[in-house]
């Protein structure tokens, strides 16, 4: 009697179990295709030793970056870069902004992106909110370039 309980306890619980993981991955799954997917391998805040910031359509001059919060800033942009998973790439268009994260082991990481397109390690890829990393990067890093131009 007592292992029929055992047991009857043990599939629910599993049967529950079941459930919270399919009903996790839709919810997950929902939401990536509805708001975009975040890039993956972006360095750690406390790897980050530098960053330059280049914006060749409005300055020839390259943003180097050394604050603690200007290059959390510099990497929190990154997260404006959700991309289409399904999304169709046009691979005849060149980057507007390029950031290089030089990192205190000596490599770095590239990311660049336009209005449209994100390049990251080796792939390009659709962005989801069209605009927002340009416009941030503008208002943060670029807003006195601009007014002078």
């Amino acid at each position: 009697m007592e292992d029929k309980l055992v047991n009857k306890i043990f599939k629910c619980l599993i049967r529950f179990l079941i459930e919270v993981i399919v009903m996790t991955v839709l919810i997950v799954g929902i939401n990536i295709f509805m708001n975009g997917m975040y890039l993956w391998g972006l360095p750690r805040i406390n790897d980050i030793q530098s960053v330059n910031i280049t914006y060749p359509s409005v300055t020839d001059d390259v943003k180097e970056i050394s604050s603690r919060e200007d290059i959390e800033l510099a990497l929190k942009l990154t997260g404006f870069l959700k991309y289409d998973l399904f999304g169709e790439v046009n691979s005849e268009e060149e980057p507007a902004i390029t950031i290089t994260y030089f990192l205190k082991d000596g490599t770095s990481k590239t990311i660049s992106a336009n209005n449209t397109t994100v390049w990251w390690n080796n792939k390009i890829h659709v962005i989801k909110d069209k605009e927002m990393f340009i416009n941030l990067t503008e208002g943060i890093f670029f807003l006195e370039d601009l007014q002078t131009k």
